[in-house]
Formats: structure tokens, C-alpha cells, sequence
């Protein structure tokens, strides 16, 4: 039976920073249970997913109504206490959501498939039209809206099982294998998946990315420089992966020692849609849960053997990061800026989500939009911008996040930096300006 993604044991650290997360009480009953996944709805709807550990099933959900000011929990019944554990939850409001139960034990089980509540989770019904029979193993459902979803298992008769719908889950057909480019992995890993618009990625245990752009009808294989996105197959290494749009996406490759504990990380980017990846030389964040915020703010979460535990955020794709607080966060869900929550620990009732509460900030701006010349520079690099925006502030970090040099901007819009007396090296160009704020690298001979 393949290795399910399941967090060891976390101490979360008291507050390292100041605090942008706000804690929230789930109420699971069962003190330690972390949450696995959150739906995000809009600003006041949110639901929750106990995890399963590896002793126990926790089939229970948690909704706030209210932007989390309370939380009210319940049991998602999957017909099982042993058999079914549940991986992911999708919601498209209130009274409407889904989970995947998955295969728990080594016995095959037709319980295991897609669940749906309309009555705000009172009731659950198996949507017996994505099979998952003898054989499967369910790994995740997600729906756009109340109509259109897809549901994903691990190979079955040679290619993945995967199911889209139409109407809500009321009937599911099944991907043929025509439009599933091969893959050499056999397996995906529960809840290890990502959504931008209606493209949708899941990592597999040889590493790739499958991708597809219409919602689950058609996938792609894309290769990545990891070689098993949950320590699976091979068990030192495992992966986190977001995008901002179909070209643009971060890496986070974890290395991981024989307890499955992340001994270091490298964050990876792609502005091609995963056709290259390159090393991003940052420090800063962390190795858990990763995700886009609105239109191109980078957060990360969970814990690190290096860097301890905490969340962070990026303005430019991972380049630089800034430190949000040292509280661990077991998964990320984002709408926009200003709305997203995360999950976390419960301790007898107390704890397992936190709110975002405050404005990350602006994405970069167009990298067209603006130049940083010459490149390579010797004594003084001039940025201008196309669109005659004013700049607020200049910084200069070095490739450890260093801030080695600061600029008055004095609102114009274009403006000379004296960089004589910088050693030669990598270094980044961090632009505010009324537009947004930017990164722009150079040299420094």
C-alpha cells in the first residue's frame, strides 16, 4: 500500500514576529487533530478538514459562516471509521461541499470514493458514479463551482484514474486514457494537488507534474528536478509545488532524512510553465504548505529542521521573503490578498485554523514595465519604467536577503543608484512605486 502524506508530529512555537494570522477554534474534539485542507468560499465561508493521523481516522469537518469568528464542527460520515479516510474538502458555499474518502487500510473497500453534503454537512452521500472500486485509491475531488469538478486515483488498468463532471457529482465519466499523456509515476499522493483558474496540477511519485487546463478533461506530463513529490517511492525527498497562472510557478524540493523529517529545502521557479526550472537561491521560507495569494503574492507555511517553524510571504515569486510569525501552519488556502486561512494544531478545543488579517501587500508589477541598465554595472545602474510610475523607496538586498543598501526616491520616475561601492556579485533591486512593488536582479562587476 502506497505511503500516505501525513505530518509528523509538530510543537508549535510561540510568536517570533509580528503576528498577520489570527487564531481560530475549530472545536474538533480531539485534542492534537490538525486540519488537512480548508475550502475557502469568500470572505466569511470557510471549511475545514480534520486530518487523519496513523492511528486514527478523523472523519470531521469544521465551517465557519461567519469569517471564523466561530467554528461548528461535525462528523462526515463515509460509512467507515477504519476503512475510509477522508483527504481533501472542496465547498462551493454554506450547505455544499465534497471529500474524498480514501482506502485507510490494506483491505480494498467500496466505500472509499467522492462524498457530498447539501445540508451544510449534516448528511453525506457517496457518489457512486466515480467508481473507485477493488483496486482504486482516491486521492483528491475538487470542484470549481457547483456543477464542474474532477476527482483523482492512482493508476488503474494503466493510466490514472481520473472523473470530471458536469452537474454537481450527480453522474461522473471517467478521463479516457487517450487524453492522459503517459507518465512513468503510478501513483499521486492524497490532497497533493494545486488550482489556478481552471488549470489543475498533482504531483506523482516519479516526480512529475500532471497537468491539465480544461478542468480535468486533458492532461499533460510535466517534469520537475524532484523525484517523488511525498517520499513515496523514494523516500528521501518530496516536493511542494503553486502557481500564480499557467506559465508561472514555485518549487519547494524538501530533503528529507530516514524519519521522513526535511532536513533541507530548494525552492525551484518556472515562468514557462514548467518546461525549465531554476534554482532560486532564496532563504526565508519554509518547507510545508505553499501557495499564491490573489495574483502573484507567494506564501509558505509549516516547519523546517533549519528554519524552524513559522509562514512567510513573497512579493516577486520567492526571490526575497519576509517573515510573517513562527507559528507552524499545516496547509494554505488563499482567495486573494487579504482573504486566506490556514490550518494548524487544536490543544483540548482551542486552536486548529488561523484567519489572515492583514494586506500582504502588491504583487510585482509587469517585468516589462520597467529596466534596470546597464546590466552587468560597474558604478551606478539607472531603473525607469515605462508607465511613468513614481518610485517610493529603493532597496538593495544581496543573494542571502541582506539589505545592503537603501535609496530616497523622492517620487520620481526614474532614478539613478550609485552601486560602487558594492562587492561583485548577484544582487536584487527592490522597487516600490505607486503601481506595485518589484524585484529586478544584476550583476555587480
Amino acid at each position: 500500500m502506497k505511503k500516505l502524506l501525513l505530518l509528523s508530529s509538530l510543537l508549535i512555537s510561540g510568536a517570533l514576529f509580528s503576528q498577520s494570522w489570527t487564531e481560530q477554534n475549530t472545536n474538533y474534539p480531539v485534542s492534537g487533530t490538525y486540519t488537512g485542507d480548508i475550502a475557502v468560499v469568500n470572505a466569511s465561508t470557510a471549511w475545514a478538514m480534520a486530518q487523519r493521523t496513523s492511528t486514527t481516522n478523523h472523519q470531521r469537518y469544521s465551517k465557519t459562516t461567519d469569517g471564523g469568528t466561530t467554528w461548528t464542527t461535525g462528523a462526515i460520515n463515509v460509512g467507515s471509521t477504519t476503512l475510509v479516510g477522508v483527504a481533501n474538502i472542496t465547498a462551493v458555499d454554506g450547505s455544499t461541499a465534497w471529500v474524498s474518502g480514501f482506502q485507510a487500510t490494506a483491505t480494498p473497500t467500496a466505500l472509499q470514493g467522492v462524498y457530498k453534503t447539501t445540508s451544510g454537512g449534516s448528511i453525506w452521500a457517496r457518489q457512486s458514479s466515480a467508481a473507485f472500486s477493488s483496486g482504486s485509491f482516491v486521492n483528491f475531488v475538487h470542484f470549481w463551482d457547483a456543477n464542474n469538478g474532477v476527482c483523482m486515483g492512482d493508476k488503474l488498468g494503466g493510466y490514472y484514474e481520473i472523473y470530471t463532471t458536469t452537474n454537481g457529482g450527480s453522474t461522473w465519466t471517467r478521463t479516457p486514457s487517450a487524453n492522459i499523456q503517459a507518465s512513468t509515476g503510478n501513483y499521486g499522493y492524497t490532497g497533493k494537488f494545486t488550482v489556478k483558474g481552471n488549470t489543475i496540477w498533482f504531483g506523482t511519485d516519479a516526480g512529475e507534474l500532471m497537468r491539465s487546463t480544461d478542468k480535468g478533461l486533458n492532461w499533460t506530463t510535466i517534469a520537475t528536478p524532484i523525484a517523488d513529490f511525498g517520499g513515496g517511492t523514494i523516500t528521501t525527498v518530496a516536493g511542494e509545488v503553486a502557481f500564480k497562472d499557467d506559465n508561472t510557478g514555485v518549487l519547494i524540493k524538501n530533503n528529507l532524512d530516514a524519519t521522513g523529517a526535511t532536513t533541507s529545502s530548494v525552492l525551484y521557479r518556472t515562468t514557462d510553465g514548467g518546461t525549465t526550472w531554476t534554482v532560486v537561491p532564496a532563504t526565508g521560507f519554509f518547507s510545508g504548505a505553499i501557495a499564491y495569494a490573489g495574483t502573484g503574492v507567494l506564501v509558505s507555511g509549516a516547519s523546517s529542521t533549519s528554519a524552524g517553524f513559522g509562514s512567510s510571504y513573497s512579493l516577486n515569486d520567492g526571490t526575497t521573503w519576509t517573515a510573517i510569525d513562527g507559528n507552524g501552519k499545516t496547509c494554505l488556502s488563499f482567495l486573494s490578498e487579504t482573504v486566506g486561512f490556514a490550518g494548524g494544531f487544536t490543544t483540548t478545543g482551542v486552536g486548529g485554523a488561523y484567519k489572515f488579517t492583514s494586506n500582504l501587500g502588491t504583487a510585482k508589477f509587469d517585468e516589462n514595465s520597467f529596466t534596470a541598465y546597464p546590466n552587468p554595472v560597474n558604478d551606478v545602474v539607472t531603473i525607469t519604467n515605462k508607465d511613468n510610475a513614481t518610485f517610493n523607496a529603493i532597496s538593495i538586498t544581496d543573494i542571502n536577503g541582506r539589505t545592503v543598501k537603501t535609496v530616497k526616491a523622492d517620487n520620481v520616475s526614474e532614478l539613478q543608484v550609485n552601486v560602487s561601492e558594492l562587492n561583485s556579485g548577484i544582487y536584487f533591486l527592490n522597487i516600490s512605486s505607486e503601481n506595485g512593488k518589484a524585484v529586478k536582479k544584476f550583476i555587480k562587476n
